[in-house]
């Protein structure tokens, strides 16, 4: 665990309390076969009732890679009990994954779409500087609510260098997802102007609030200077796309934006990737 984000450990708790210990904890370890671990992937791979944990009518499946995730936490259990010389080979070897809802590739907005967004977002409030702002940029939504004014260079740069996760209600703010992560943006004109008002907004808040503002130098805060919760962006989005033939993208698509408007205007995909 002391090598992992706090965030990934948490979630890795998450998966083994609600879907593998109710399904195999009651079992020996010598007792759980290659067809045991079929089985559980099967089971596990049908969405049920939070309530009455049976499975929904009608019949519903998560997400192949959602099972995926599962089985390689069920698979580096194992792995550990075969390196304790508990058990010989890894039962999930030879397991049969479920491929019941492969994720489909969802279809790039037209210019016109990303238009759209951009007149729905025109009147400044956080939750539309942060639609925005993540268009422009295309960072990762946990690296735009990390941010910092220190990673702001109005001199034209941002310093990407951490993000923050919502694992448990509460913000834990941690490295960037990968290596590749930290990384210096550009600043165009439209990401400077929106800064800009970002920060002069903000301080009429401070002002406005004098002691009830908590100052934690966030660039985007909610009213009192805490974090806001990427579920709240999500929250506006959903009211910017309700009824568009959009309706599909969700906050994180945001970033495929950004890399549509970077091709649309002739920029090189390895320049792209980096950037993203």
């Amino acid at each position: 665990p002391n090598n992992l984000r706090d965030a990934t450990f948490i979630g890795m708790e998450n998966i083994v309390n609600s879907k593998i210990l109710p399904k195999l904890g009651h079992l020996k370890i010598g007792d759980i076969t290659t067809n045991r671990v079929t089985m559980f992937l099967n089971e596990i791979s049908i969405m049920t009732d939070p309530k009455t944990g049976k499975p929904l009518k009608p019949k519903k499946y998560y997400k192949d890679s959602y099972v995926k995730e599962i089985y390689s936490m069920l698979s580096r259990l194992l792995n550990i009990s075969v390196n304790e010389g508990w058990i010989k080979d890894n039962p999930c070897k030879n397991a049969i994954k479920p491929k019941k809802n492969r994720s489909k590739k969802l279809p790039p907005l037209e210019p016109e779409q990303i238009q759209d967004i951009l007149h729905k977002t025109e009147e400044f409030d956080v939750y539309n500087a942060i639609i925005r702002f993540q268009i422009y940029t295309g960072m990762r939504i946990g690296e735009t609510l990390a941010l910092t004014w220190d990673n702001i260079n109005f001199k034209r740069t941002i310093t990407i260098n951490k993000t923050v996760n919502f694992p448990r209600g509460g913000a834990i703010v941690g490295p960037p997802k990968t290596e590749n992560s930290y990384r210096t943006l550009g600043m165009s004109d439209s990401i400077y102007n929106l800064l800009k008002m970002v920060k002069e907004e903000q301080n009429e808040r401070k002002v406005y609030l004098k002691n009830v503002y908590q100052d934690k130098n966030l660039v985007f805060s909610n009213p009192f200077g805490d974090f806001i919760h990427r579920n709240s962006v999500g929250t506006r989005l959903n009211k910017i796309k309700k009824g568009t033939d959009y309706e599909y993208i969700t906050v994180h698509f945001l970033r495929h934006v950004n890399a549509t408007l970077l091709l649309m205007n002739n920029v090189d995909i390895k320049v792209v990737s980096a950037h993203l």
